[in-house]
């Protein structure tokens, strides 16, 4: 199969949907409450992750994205609501760019048979629905679920819009690429400095006792909240020159404790 779901509960109102394929591993959430869904991110293009909410739930699903990569906007057409944050629109527009999407999938280096089925999602990626289905949000807007409330917080660095979600009621921040338990990319096109990151984490850090788990866009979950201290660490250490430096490849990481941080 080209595209799996592996479907874990968190809670009996919330579930993590993992989605793996030859070309990216995601973690996409389902939130509910009495009234509404809402759906953290949408992955990649390749299966119907809709049909995966809509066994979870007959409420109306709201697809939310934690920011504008294309492996966390994939299966936006298939949804008629979806938000993400104003200042990821560049973004938006490069990631359901033809050209840029293709060379992003060279990137992965995929298999033949396993790139081959990719062609005609590129079709579906690149005509989302628009004329109203598409919502910005800013930092603060609370998703009212019903019972249920999830607020946005603004963290940018990945991308200048990413966002964090904050349920205080379930103890739980889903944080998209912004905390993940590997690390974290800086050294893609439009990424933020690592000082405009270093202040996402320590807002986040702000917010640590109001939340109990995290839970990421890719990679193991849920994340200790002792990953944070150590992102704070790294990013500081990357500002003041003080931050252990390798190279992977091409790449160049900061190093601290069990994260990297790749650096431009």
């Amino acid at each position: 199969m080209f595209c799996k779901y592996n479907i874990t509960p968190l809670d009996a109102r919330t579930w993590v949907i993992e989605e793996k394929t030859p070309a990216s591993q995601s973690l996409c959430y389902l939130l509910c409450g009495e009234d509404a869904a809402l759906l953290v991110d949408t992955g990649m293009p390749f299966g119907n992750i809709k049909k995966v909410a809509n066994k979870l739930t007959d409420l109306p699903v709201t697809a939310v994205n934690t920011h504008a990569h294309v492996d966390h906007i994939g299966s936006n057409f298939r949804f008629d609501d979806i938000c993400y944050h104003e200042d990821d629109r560049e973004m938006f527009a490069l990631h359901t760019d033809p050209a840029y999407i293709g060379g992003e999938l060279a990137g992965y280096a995929l298999p033949q048979k396993a790139a081959k089925p990719f062609a005609p999602f590129i079709k579906l990626l690149l005509t989302p629905k628009d004329a109203g289905n598409y919502r910005y949000v800013r930092d603060g807007h609370v998703f009212h679920l019903g019972g249920r409330d999830v607020e946005v917080v603004h963290t940018p660095g990945h991308t200048p819009g990413c966002i964090c979600l904050l349920d205080r009621e379930a103890r739980m921040l889903f944080t998209g690429d912004s905390l993940c338990e590997w690390g974290i990319l800086l050294d893609l096109k439009g990424c933020c400095a690592p000082e405009t990151y270093l202040a996402s984490v320590r807002r986040v850090k702000e917010l640590s006792p109001a939340f109990d788990r995290i839970l990421p866009g890719h990679h193991g979950w849920p994340v200790d909240k002792s990953y944070t201290d150590e992102f704070e660490a790294c990013a500081a250490g990357i500002l003041d020159g003080s931050a252990e430096t390798v190279r992977d490849g091409k790449r160049k990481f900061a190093k601290y404790g069990k994260v990297v941080i790749a650096l431009p």
